[in-house]
């Protein structure tokens, strides 16, 4: 996990008992080699390459290209948190992890409380096809989560263009 990083993603991964290995953030994003060096038979990384959590830096492509061949070599996974990607002010944003992943590996997740309101609590997942089954069993478990029209008129805002398409 980025370090610094984001609390409450570190937080939430504390509580449920896993094992953090903190790596270092430079102005490129999450240093590859420093998690390789710490861990190099990591099960998951968490980063938020678009803005990171709290520096700000942009993971830059090379990057990016690092950490999912670091990712697929150790049969890991990569959860990308791009919690704010709408609101990119540079020139073009650099592709999200999920866009360039060829092995499955990155599951992408969002919010819509930037971009709306904080109060909405409505997010989103993308993952790799091979788990939508066991992220559907998952979900469908669950008994809360944002009322179905909520989610509707927030879909219906997507494909009116009133929101921007997801961009992973």
């Amino acid at each position: 996990m980025e370090n610094p990083g984001a609390s409450g993603a570190r937080n939430a991964f504390l509580s449920q008992g896993a094992e953090l290995v903190p790596v270092d953030v430079d102005n490129e994003g999450m240093v590859v080699s420093d998690g390789l060096s710490k861990s190099p038979h990591f099960r998951l990384a968490f980063v938020t390459p678009t803005h990171q959590q709290p520096l700000g830096h942009v993971m830059s492509l090379a990057r990016r290209f690092e950490l999912l061949r670091a990712t697929e070599e150790a049969q890991g996974l990569v959860i990308e948190d791009d919690y704010d990607g709408e609101f990119y002010f540079e020139n073009a944003p650099q592709p999200a992890l999920y866009s360039t992943d060829t092995s499955g590996r990155v599951l992408y997740v969002g919010t819509f409380s930037k971009s709306l309101f904080p109060a909405l609590r409505l997010g989103f997942i993308l993952v790799p096809e091979r788990m939508i089954d066991a992220f559907d069993q998952t979900f469908s478990a669950w008994a809360s989560g944002p009322a179905t029209a909520t989610q509707a008129i927030v879909a219906d805002f997507m494909d009116e263009g009133i929101l921007p398409p997801i961009s992973a």
